[in-house]
């Protein structure tokens, strides 16, 4: 098994070629892979709140590279990966805490202690800043990543009751762009001072990703099982689809014709999406009682790294194309969920 899985995802990441060898696995019948996908070197982190650990998996062959124990009873939801390091939410930890991993060593090398639940952890182009949401309050923090200080845990709200989901920056990081759960509101605000610098309404707002040129956010809605497109020049929504149940997480490709989208119902699934055409497919990655976690999707479009927890949890392998064919499932046992890659 272990050796078909080194196949199977080589294969994937284009790093042999698919000479009539034809995937299938987790039950769904695979397809002829393409053999012009580009290779991609590097690990995929996953974050454990079962465990309360850290797990790298080698990209091209699904080995694990390193499994790192996170603070005790701490439930690591998200990380992020920059200059070298991975950023991990320790969200329960006491206190909670943004803890800075050394990628290449393994060596926990600093803490940030911050306000209550550090939550979705996103890094800039270029990685020169961090950002999570402070959840349950109405702030984002931010952290330079050259001094591994916190620049401050600025308002993206002035409603108090908001719930501060998650914050990505603008192309040019000069705007954190925050999620505001609850409150039904999508706020910019700029990393360095602080300064809200507007809120619009985006009912049920709970994540986003934006685009290479900055003008256009893609927002899952969760409680109203929608992905609105917001215009954020204007500052108004374009767009709606329905995408049940319970969208999430999301991931663009570098040509942005390819959207992954988390799904929090059960079974567990993405919804893959076609950005030009607005239609998706809906791709089962787990059995009954599992539930979704966060995604990675390579900058090609060509696969993506889903983690589940649940039974037979861990993460799941997706090659798109004609099928968005499951390769392998990369197991993890307790409770994975955020996901991130970090280059050699």
């Amino acid at each position: 098994m272990r050796h078909r899985r080194k196949i199977l995802l080589a294969i994937a990441l284009g790093l042999i070629p698919a000479l009539h060898f034809a995937a299938k696995s987790s039950g769904a019948v695979g397809k002829f892979l393409d053999p012009d996908h580009l290779g991609v070197n590097g690990t995929v982190w996953v974050a454990n709140r079962g465990t309360h650990t850290i797990r790298g998996f080698d990209a091209a062959t699904g080995e694990t590279v390193a499994t790192i124990n996170m603070a005790a009873l701490s439930q690591p939801g998200d990380l992020a990966y920059a200059k070298r390091k991975l950023y991990v939410a320790e969200e329960f930890g006491v206190p909670p805490a943004i803890a800075i991993v050394d990628a290449d060593t393994g060596v926990i090398f600093k803490r940030i202690f911050t306000g209550p639940r550090p939550h979705h952890v996103h890094a800039s182009v270029g990685g020169n800043l961090i950002a999570y949401g402070v959840f349950g309050t109405n702030k984002v923090g931010i952290i330079d990543t050259h001094t591994d200080t916190l620049l401050g845990e600025w308002q993206a709200s002035t409603n108090v009751a908001a719930r501060s989901h998650a914050g990505v920056f603008s192309p040019d990081g000069h705007i954190v762009y925050v999620a505001n759960d609850v409150v039904n509101e999508l706020a910019a605000v700029d990393p360095l001072t602080g300064e809200l610098l507007w809120t619009m309404t985006v009912p049920s707002a709970h994540e986003l990703v934006v685009t290479h040129n900055g003008k256009i956010a893609y927002v899952s809605c969760r409680a109203d099982n929608k992905l609105r497109i917001v215009d954020l020049e204007e500052h108004e929504i374009v767009q709606e689809i329905e995408l049940r149940p319970l969208p999430d997480t999301l991931q663009l490709s570098a040509n942005e014709k390819l959207l992954t989208v988390g799904l929090r119902g059960t079974p567990a699934q993405i919804a893959v999406l076609d950005t030009e055409t607005l239609t998706f497919d809906i791709v089962t990655i787990g059995s009954t009682g599992t539930v979704a976690g966060h995604q990675w999707t390579s900058p090609n479009g060509h696969f993506t790294f889903a983690s589940f927890e649940g039974p037979g949890a861990g993460v799941a392998v997706i090659e798109h194309g004609e099928n968005n064919v499951v390769l392998d499932i990369l197991g993890y046992p307790g409770r994975p969920h955020g996901v991130t890659f970090a280059r050699p």
